[in-house]
């Protein structure tokens, strides 16, 4: 009797139960762009403007970044940040240095476990709300 014959009666005579293959753990990501809103969340509440909505995304997004780079790498960038601040730009370098600092403790206590970076955003002004489309990669270790 050939291999192939032998098998096809011993499948036969035995059953066997096959289940799909699954993951052991699902992994469920929040979407960037949420995170970056909670991130965001003490600039936002402080706006009584929609049209700050957007430099204060751009600044969250910014020390977000500045996160994953070593400390010194980080006030370097600060102080190059800051030197840059626009006249019209409604804080202070104080104020800015400040709430630069809030954002990477923020990062650092509330986000710690978040280890993407965002390498592009959009916001589209919507009828009543501004929506945040965020690209992202994860950091090298």
């Amino acid at each position: 009797m050939g291999t192939m014959r032998k098998l096809r009666r011993r499948s036969r005579s035995t059953q066997y139960e096959v289940e799909p293959l699954r993951p052991q753990q699902s992994f469920h990501a929040r979407k960037m762009s949420e995170v970056i809103l909670d991130f965001a969340e003490p600039l936002l509440d402080a706006l009584d403007d929609d049209e700050l909505f957007e430099k204060a995304i751009s600044c969250a997004v910014a020390c977000w970044n500045l996160s994953f780079l070593p400390e010194k790498k980080q006030k370097k960038l600060i102080l190059s940040m800051v030197n840059e601040l626009d006249k019209s730009v409604l804080l202070t370098r104080h104020e800015f240095e400040d709430c630069v600092r809030m954002l990477l403790e923020r990062k650092r206590v509330l986000f710690a476990d978040e280890k993407r970076i965002v390498v592009n955003y959009k916001i589209v002004e919507e009828e009543d709300h501004h929506r945040l489309l965020v690209m992202s990669v994860f950091a090298k270790d």
